[in-house]
């Protein structure tokens, strides 16, 4: 008796980062449903939390042609559709019949918010140390993408150049408002829930019936009770890297965030409790932070909803983990510059926010979130979002 077929997993092109455990984590919960092939970057970078799938890189090919004759994906997924390499991939295939995903991979909030952050930021030497690095190495992107462009699209060579200049010169967030190129839309967004969808609205003009809505699967995980732990009473602060990380930006100096933690410390001490920091990961290295034996540093841990919610309440900025905290305990969010989801947080929700740079000990007056079903439908599960919601909007995506 003849074996039955085995029907093929319908096969994606992921390109995507894998440096971050955080930003790989949904695809391993899709493995057994898709199969996925990674491209994560010009050329090996450890570490890479995709290894467990099949990664290539674009030093591999000579244009997008030859990466889409040979991978022959049925879908492409990006992370973000920004560089030259990516606006080119999302073209042509497209022009293939290929649809293409943007797949959401944190909290977004707006416009706005991104345009002052990115004020702050010094992107454009890290830009020329990337480009730098990949020329010492023998890879062009211009030949890249003069061999992946044929007759009328080499056009598409000048709007390209135009807009990574106004990203170097302005920053990425104005030149995608601004400068909205056909080339770097996908078909499809898949976004968390509409608060989150925002971002591309302004920037992408997309329309309700491009984007998808699948919830925060990461943060779906924060909504299960956990037993409280044993330790002594402590306060909890969900760190970022505000004064050092890898891409080389610096929001606020070392000497503010020591004064801050130790402010922090002040009102743990006044109510005879511990503090702990949450460290960002890009801080774990870090070895100017301020030493005190109330002061407790967390790194990786592998229940962090259950510190969350042993704490007697929880300090934090703008980063995902501030809703679950939220959600749970008792809460108080400092401003450093504007921030769309504080402001979100605070307007809808009643939460306070203090000033980052004026604020004292003595101005710590928690509240409680009071309308937890709206904060869930806004931040993390809207209505009609289920657990398989993502591989049920994957399957349809390219039937």
């Amino acid at each position: 008796m003849p074996n039955k077929l085995v029907k093929e997993k319908k096969h994606f092109l992921v390109i995507w980062p894998t440096i971050r455990r955080d930003w790989v984590s949904t695809f391993y919960k899709l493995e057994d449903q898709f199969r996925f092939t990674f491209i994560p970057s010009t050329f090996p970078q450890e570490p890479n939390f995709a290894d467990c799938f099949e990664c290539r890189y674009w030093s591999e090919f000579s244009s997008v042609q030859e990466l889409l004759d040979e991978v022959k994906p049925d879908g492409v997924i990006f992370m973000s559709i920004e560089s030259g390499l990516s606006m080119a991939t999302n073209y042509l295939a497209q022009k293939r019949g290929i649809r293409t995903i943007i797949l959401q991979h944190g909290i977004f909030t707006n416009y706005k918010d991104y345009r002052n952050r990115e004020k702050l930021w010094r992107k454009n030497s890290l830009a020329r140390e990337t480009k730098d690095s990949q020329a010492q190495k023998g890879f062009s992107t211009l030949r890249f993408l003069k061999k992946s462009f044929i007759g009328t699209d080499r056009f598409k060579l000048l709007s390209i150049a135009i807009y990574t200049k106004l990203q170097q010169k302005v920053g990425p967030y104005w030149a995608a408002k601004h400068l909205p190129l056909s080339i770097k839309k996908a078909n499809q967004y898949i976004c968390y829930s509409p608060f989150n969808a925002t971002i591309h609205r302004e920037t992408d003009r997309v329309s309700e019936h491009e984007i998808s809505y699948v919830g925060s699967h990461e943060l779906m995980n924060y909504l299960r009770k956990e037993e409280p732990l044993t330790d002594k009473p402590f306060y909890l602060h969900i760190d970022q890297a505000l004064a050092q990380n890898s891409f080389g930006e610096e929001t606020v100096s070392r000497e503010a965030m020591i004064g801050f933690y130790q402010k922090l410390n002040d009102y743990c001490l006044s109510q005879q409790a511990s503090l702990y920091i949450k460290l960002h990961p890009e801080s774990y290295k870090s070895d100017w932070l301020p030493k005190h034996d109330n002061i407790h540093y967390i790194r990786h841990v592998d229940n962090f909803n259950q510190i969350i919610q042993s704490a007697l309440g929880c300090f934090g900025f703008y980063s995902t983990m501030v809703i679950p905290a939220v959600y749970w305990k008792p809460t108080i969010l400092f401003k450093i510059t504007y921030s769309g989801l504080q402001e979100s947080i605070s307007e809808e929700f009643n939460i306070t926010v203090l000033n980052f740079w004026s604020f004292d000990h003595m101005d710590i007056n928690f509240s409680s979130l009071k309308d937890k079903d709206g904060f869930v439908k806004r931040y993390i599960k809207p209505d009609g979002v289920g657990e398989d919601s993502l591989q049920k909007i994957l399957a349809e995506f390219i039937t």
